[in-house]
């Protein structure tokens, strides 16, 4: 990933999170169903989506959006503002997930069936954002910025990574939502 644009680290970044959301939506079913989960897989999923989720997010906000945003972009009638309130819907959404593991791991009534209704409605708003962004908003980006910008970016983004997640994390990080993914027998899509 070295010599990866900016663009192309936000999409392999987007892969992780991708898989990460089907291991949340699998687990979103099966506490609305009333199955058993282990409290460990929805703190698991949070820190995940706390730490490297986050972390993607910011790096759009930081160096993506300014980027194109001195070029006034609008994308297709995508405005910038529009894929930050998609991160701000999600970082709501995360935090209600979070209190209701909280309530779930101490058995509280109805914190199963909370999570599970907050974590489908997170999966489902991050799913549309990405799907936005990989189908419109990346593409267009890649017509807008040049070769150069482009390389620049990718060198800011990996630099953030190194700088926010310690040696080795980033990995670590993609690896546990294949992990949960295949203990969960979610498919590969």
């Amino acid at each position: 990933m070295t010599d990866a644009s900016g663009i192309e680290v936000l999409r392999i970044e987007h892969r992780a999170i991708l898989r990460m959301l089907d291991v949340t939506r699998e687990l979103a079913h099966l506490l609305e169903a009333g199955a058993e989960v282990p409290p460990d897989m929805l703190d698991a999923v949070a820190e995940f989506m706390r730490v490297f989720g986050d972390e993607h997010l910011r790096k759009e906000e930081e160096y993506l959006f300014p980027s194109l945003g001195k070029r006034g972009a609008s994308l297709d009638g995508m405005a910038i503002e529009s894929l930050q309130r998609d991160h701000d819907r999600s970082r709501l959404l995360l935090e209600k997930m979070a209190a209701a593991a909280v309530g779930y791991r101490e058995h509280r009534p109805k914190s199963d069936r909370n999570w599970g209704r907050f974590a489908s409605e997170y999966a489902a708003v991050l799913r549309r954002h990405i799907d936005k962004e990989e189908e419109v908003f990346y593409p267009a980006a890649e017509q807008l910025l040049s070769t150069e910008q482009q390389r620049a970016l990718g060198d800011s983004l990996r630099r953030r990574t190194e700088e926010a997640l310690p040696q080795g994390r980033s990995q670590h990080f993609s690896a546990m939502a294949d992990t949960m993914a295949a203990d969960l027998l979610v498919p590969t899509l």
